[in-house]
């Protein structure tokens, strides 16, 4: 049956770009599925006779929008927002990871999962770029969660062979051979997608780097996700570990890891040179 709704409303056109109906009409219908699927949008002038048997709500003073899309979130942390911490690494080693080393437990997961996506929706997200743990459960747990709500989500197992501790640190080659089962179970099943996820260079010892930049390599329609340049600390730390970059970002381009679908979140402490290196590899931050 199908399914009206006037009120304003916000779309975009087929060169992408953003129309606005101020009295609009969004005609719905269930797909095979039972999804609702949208059939029709735009002016009530020009829809409405298209669809006379719709049966039509109004929702006056309202806009109607398509789905809000985050492109850097991290669901596991769901339960830790907020925690106070002088800085990025310390927030790490006493919040982040000890809540992420119980994501070995699949009932954890899900339970988790389900908030994550009871939140999102709630707000109006319908698109994630997030990152899981180090766990296979974590990634199983999201995929299935997003499945069953029909959502547009992307996620990967954080890749973190060093600098974590017992619980989240994963081992070298079983990190890649999850990786690469876990792209050819989930990548482009219905509307989820597969994303490459080294946490960050500092985790990653360079075997696990080159692994990741070889599946990025084969899986060329995957995504790619870490984190750059987000303190200071961290990138005294990545010179350190790696002398011969010419930059943290730098760092990430050695390996492979620069690539169109590569999204490196934060980007805050880069120079010209690396913002050259985001725009010529087609690399973006979020």
């Amino acid at each position: 049956m199908k399914k009206a709704y006037r009120a304003s409303l916000l779309r975009f056109d087929a060169a992408g770009q953003p129309v606005f109906d101020e009295d609009g009409l969004l005609v719905v219908a269930p797909d095979s599925t039972g999804r609702q699927r949208v059939l029709d949008a735009g002016s009530h002038a020009a829809v409405a006779p298209r669809h006379p048997e719709a049966h039509t709500t109004h929702l006056p003073g309202r806009i109607l929008a398509p789905g809000f899309v985050d492109m850097h979130i991290h669901f596991p942390q769901t339960d830790i927002i907020g925690s106070p911490s002088p800085g990025l690494l310390p927030w790490l080693e006493n919040y982040t990871f000890p809540e992420e080393s119980r994501f070995v437990d699949p009932a954890h997961s899900n339970e988790v999962a389900d908030v994550f996506f009871d939140e999102l929706l709630r707000n109006g997200v319908t698109t994630s770029l997030t990152f899981a743990t180090s766990h296979v459960a974590s990634v199983d747990a999201f995929f299935e969660g997003a499945q069953r709500r029909g959502l547009r989500m992307i996620t990967g197992k954080v890749l973190q062979d060093r600098n974590s501790p017992d619980g989240v640190r994963d081992d070298t080659e079983q990190s890649l051979i999850d990786s690469e089962a876990l792209i050819r179970k989930w990548h482009d099943v219905g509307r989820l997608g597969y994303a490459i996820t080294p946490r960050f260079a500092p985790a990653s010892t360079d075997a696990q780097m080159r692994g990741a930049g070889e599946l990025a390599a084969k899986y060329a329609d995957t995504w790619i996700q870490s984190h750059v340049a987000e303190n200071r600390d961290e990138v005294s730390w990545v010179r350190e570990l790696y002398p011969k970059a010419r930059s943290y970002l730098d760092v990430y381009a050695g390996f492979g890891l620069m690539r169109e679908r590569a999204v490196y979140a934060h980007c805050i402490y880069l120079d010209d040179t690396d913002r050259a290196l985001l725009r010529d590899t087609k690399t973006r931050p979020p």
